[in-house]
């Protein structure tokens, strides 16, 4: 196994990347045995790893196997690990995980010499309608490969943010490895192209016969970000509230949402929200907060986040009475998913905020799900002294501007 290889995610069938990854087994790979003595297979199924290029790439795992009567004791050396043979009756045998997208063979010694080398070739030719993966990190770049024909290709995609001016510059890096083609010069991926002011790359490959072709990778990415983001939400809600002996029960009323997020750096951003309900009542709270991402988890798809702030909260019960505005300092986290189900580009989160003041109770939780239009369920719930006012409901949340 490639020691970059990074397996900090589920397995992929839980979260749906079937749907993206190259329909390809076993089946169309054959094992190349340079050793007549030794039999060598396929064992088990085909596993995918994310390297430290963002690639994802097929694994196989390949059983060498001898008759221990004949007294064979070889030994194996890949990408720089030398593997030691097992003995079960009578047969010595060893396994290993192979990177089919990496041209480097295992070698075979037999009492210190070399004798020989196993490989795996791929049979693209056989029942393979689609050769390309393109990873769910090029998802939003509208990334385009066209020209390789036969060969598997995987490729991932890395969006830099450089601050030139006070500006947000971003830089695409799309990385990218065959199984069958290198560059001319021979060097095996995996290859990077730098996207900065063009939007548009070719490059010629060829294989082991010296058969070339030219790839061509074309993308569109705006040349810079903004920092601002705002957008607006509205939708019915679930109000009741209280102030000493007085109660009002259960209304529906228009809810109106604000949300904007300015971008610091790759990790921190500032978020703030204000969510009104008003009629004879008015329950208002507007919350500014740092958010930092915590952790990827999950082949980078779940991001865990914290949101450390404040909120100014104001209530009126009715008309009669006058405003009442308080700051408080509920603490939350959200856990974000991305492209759930397979769906590029959306992203299902969910949250809270809890109060840690003992005098004040506290409680907001929400789940949201779309793209640029989202739906968010919402509920808060908030109690003071004499005063009460809890709130719930589903709205639409959509964008309104960004700038800076």
């Amino acid at each position: 196994m490639g020691s970059s290889a990074n397996q900090n995610f589920l397995p992929l069938p839980l979260i749906k990347r079937d749907d993206k990854l190259l329909k390809i087994s076993n089946e169309n790979f054959q094992i190349m045995n340079s050793i007549p003595d030794l039999s060598a297979t396929f064992v088990g199924e085909m596993k995918w790893e994310r390297t430290k290029q963002n690639l994802l790439l097929p694994f196989l795992k390949i059983r060498l196997k001898t008759s221990n009567n004949q007294k064979s004791h070889l030994h194996y050396r890949y990408k720089g690990v030398t593997y030691l043979p097992q003995i079960s009756d009578l047969e010595e045998f060893t396994d290993l995980d192979f990177s089919v997208f990496d041209p480097e063979k295992v070698e075979v010694f037999h009492e210190g010499s070399k004798v020989g080398d196993v490989g795996v070739h791929g049979l693209t030719k056989e029942r393979i309608n689609n050769t390309v993966l393109i990873d769910y990190s090029c998802s939003g770049y509208n990334l385009r490969v066209s020209g390789l024909g036969e060969g598997f290709l995987s490729v991932g995609c890395e969006i830099l943010r450089e601050n030139i001016k006070g500006d947000v510059i971003p830089t695409l890096n799309v990385n990218w490895i065959s199984s069958e083609y290198k560059t001319l010069d021979l060097h095996h991926g995996p290859y990077v192209i730098s996207f900065s002011e063009g939007r548009e790359a070719k490059v010629v490959v060829k294989n082991d016969q010296g058969e070339k072709k030219e790839i061509q990778f074309k993308v569109d990415f705006p040349n810079r970000l903004h920092r601002l983001k705002v957008a607006g939400g509205i939708g019915p809600y679930m109000y009741k509230n209280s102030k000493d002996e007085m109660s009002e029960g259960a209304q529906v009323l228009p809810s109106f949402m604000i949300y904007s997020s300015y971008y610091l750096n790759n990790i921190h951003s500032l978020k703030f929200f204000e969510a009104l309900v008003i009629k004879e009542s008015i329950f208002n709270h507007a919350g500014l907060y740092v958010g930092s991402d915590l952790g990827k988890f999950y082949d980078d798809r779940l991001v865990l986040s914290s949101l450390i702030g404040f909120q100014a909260l104001t209530y009126q019960f009715d008309n009669n009475d006058s405003p009442f505005t308080q700051i408080i300092f509920p603490q939350g986290l959200e856990l974000t998913m991305h492209h759930p189900l397979g769906m590029e580009n959306y992203k299902f989160s969910m949250g809270g905020f809890l109060s840690p003041q003992p005098s004040v109770t506290y409680q907001n939780f929400w789940a949201r799900f779309g793209s640029k239009v989202f739906l968010e369920f919402n509920y808060i719930n908030w109690q003071y002294s004499n005063r009460a006012a809890s709130m719930y409901g589903l709205s639409v949340g959509f964008p309104l501007a960004q700038g800076f």
